[in-house]
């Protein structure tokens, strides 16, 4: 592949591995007919983001950044990487009937009047819910997501993956700059080289478990990812 160049400049354009490539691997999972609308869309969705973290780590391997930059490119691969895994966990739970469902949904709220307890002001609000003909879809944090996969095995039997994921989820939230739980939780503080390397070995072993059965020609689309590893 060709080296990064600037805007103008007589020489070739760098490209990541395309879109058709990406899509002939996510294809062996995510097709269509399987319970899960709109599967084309969520396989393009995966394909860009699996080239923007190529493209992401094409800046760390080839640019001099300083270490703020470098920093900040980190967060970016650890939650896109984040995004990927929630989407694929998004549809391998529903496809596999293991998503949560609900067959009541809210159909009004009322406030309480507020009343002292224990010294402190409480208020009791009266929620009513409305019986559904059918069961639809409850909402899952990515949480909840992971913790459903690790049960049900959904990526394999390796428990390193679930580990991983479950210290990856808590740096999602950084994505809202506003969350902050002390005066040092800076993004600087926060992402480094392991959570780099970790994300990197993540993607790697989902994307090339069983589950999508790549070949070695395939595989070379993601060795790139391999080059964050750090033991």
């Amino acid at each position: 592949m060709s080296e990064l160049s600037r805007v103008g400049e007589n020489k070739d354009t760098w490209y990541p591995w395309s879109i058709a490539q990406l899509e002939s691997i996510l294809i062996k999972v995510l097709y269509e007919n399987r319970g899960y609308d709109h599967v084309y869309a969520l396989r393009k969705n995966i394909a860009y983001n699996l080239q923007y973290i190529e493209f992401q780590d094409k800046l760390l391997q080839d640019l001099k950044l300083s270490s703020v930059i470098i920093t900040q490119t980190i967060k970016t691969i650890v939650l896109v990487g984040c995004g990927i895994i929630e989407s694929l966990l998004h549809f391998l739970l529903i496809v596999n009937g293991n998503h949560t469902k609900t067959d009541w949904i809210e159909k009004a709220k009322f406030k309480g009047n507020q009343k002292k307890l224990d010294d402190e002001m409480v208020r009791i609000d009266t929620i009513i819910y409305k019986k559904l003909e059918e069961e639809q879809l409850k909402h899952m944090s990515f949480d909840a997501m992971i913790k459903c996969a690790k049960s049900k095995s959904v990526f394999g039997s390796n428990e390193n993956i679930y580990e991983k994921l479950e210290s990856l989820r808590s740096l999602r939230n950084k994505v809202h700059l506003q969350v902050i739980n002390n005066p040092n939780d800076t993004d600087w503080n926060t992402f480094n080289n392991h959570h780099l390397s970790d994300i990197c070995k993540v993607l790697y072993a989902i994307i090339t478990s069983s589950l999508f059965e790549v070949t070695e020609k395939e595989e070379l689309c993601f060795t790139y990812l391999r080059r964050n590893f750090v033991a």
